[in-house]
């Protein structure tokens, strides 16, 4: 038998050490949540996404593309939408979700066990919370494996991870089980009604130890999972959110992002392109913070190369169904 290295004696050490959050669907102490159960009262309303590349240090530039976002909104089906290396989703709803007793809300991804004791292919996603659609606060999250171990694997795009180590990412479970959260696990904030909640932000973590792509957890560890994955299926493959605890209070058009039609800009600060979110492609034109005009032209899917303009502060000016509107932009690479 081979003698094992230092490293890998390290790394055995280390994980038999950690193991302190519940484990994967089927064995004792799991908090996974079946997308059956009768916990859930109501599902997300609206999905808005913006994508991230399948590989985010690699040279195609090719962006995630499998699902769409209406795969986001409703009941957990198993029908997705990818965000890819370092995507976002923001998901609204009818009604707010409120800190209530226990778990209040659930996040369903398409992670599937490997045959291994607790083991299962997962891809995991930080979650962020609002109230007010402008202001977000993320979940304390805790990632327990060495920021190598993934890299070490011989195909580390579907190395596999255990449950135990992971705790407040969405994507600990398997397909068909949400990963639950409470509200109570945020601290206090004025700007931030708990009782209210309006927006749930998932983004994708990233998942290499890669210098200037690595994502961290909430306790400065490098959060890692199954890197790279090249596909159009890249990234956290968000199936549904649930709402567990449910406010009585109906949301209005504008909060429930269910028939709001206004026009926003993201991302925001940006480097390479935009998305302008608008019922159709519109005309644009961006002006320099002098009044200058420095580009115009007309989105594409809603994308807009910014490539060329440099560094600062712009207003991106369109007009829709009559109607203008300015939105400021940042410009920073």
């Amino acid at each position: 038998m081979k003698k094992l290295s230092i490293a890998a004696l390290c790394l055995c050490s280390f994980l038999s050490m950690a193991q302190s959050y519940a484990p994967q669907v089927g064995t004792a102490g799991t908090t996974a949540i079946s997308k059956d159960s009768p916990l859930f009262t109501s599902w997300a309303a609206n999905c808005t996404v913006v994508r991230g590349l399948q590989q985010i240090n690699g040279t195609t530039g090719t962006y995630a593309d499998a699902g769409t976002e209406a795969n986001g909104a409703g009941t957990a089906n198993g029908s997705i939408v990818s965000l890819g290396d370092g995507g976002t989703a923001t998901l609204t709803f009818s009604k707010a979700i409120t800190n209530g007793n226990g778990f209040d809300f659930a996040i369903f991804e398409n992670g599937f066990a490997s045959g291994g004791s607790g083991q299962a292919y997962l891809e995991l996603a930080f979650v962020e919370v609002s109230s007010d659609g402008v202001n977000f606060f993320r979940f304390p999250s805790h990632n327990e494996y060495p920021s190598n171990y993934i890299q070490n694997s011989a195909s580390p795009g579907f190395a596999t991870m255990d449950a135990r180590y992971l705790n407040n990412f969405a994507g600990k479970y398997i397909s068909g089980y949400g990963t639950p959260f409470d509200l109570s696990d945020l601290p206090d904030n004025p700007l931030l009604d708990k009782s209210r909640i309006t927006h749930v932000k998932i983004i994708d973590v990233v998942g290499t130890n890669i210098d200037g792509y690595k994502t961290f957890d909430s306790f400065g560890n490098v959060a890692v999972d199954p890197f790279p994955t090249p596909f159009g299926s890249s990234g956290f493959d968000l199936d549904a959110v649930g709402v567990i605890n449910e406010s009585n209070t109906v949301l209005s058009a504008a909060e429930s992002g269910v028939t709001d039609q206004r026009i926003s800009v993201y991302p925001n600060p940006a480097s390479d392109f935009i998305i302008i979110k608008a019922k159709k492609d519109v005309e644009v034109k961006i002006y320099s913070i002098s009044g200058a005009l420095v580009k115009q032209g007309k989105t594409v899917n809603q994308r807009m190369d910014i490539s060329s303009l440099q560094n600062g502060n712009y207003i991106v000016q369109t007009v829709s169904e009559g109607q203008q509107h300015n939105l400021k932009l940042i410009i920073s690479r």
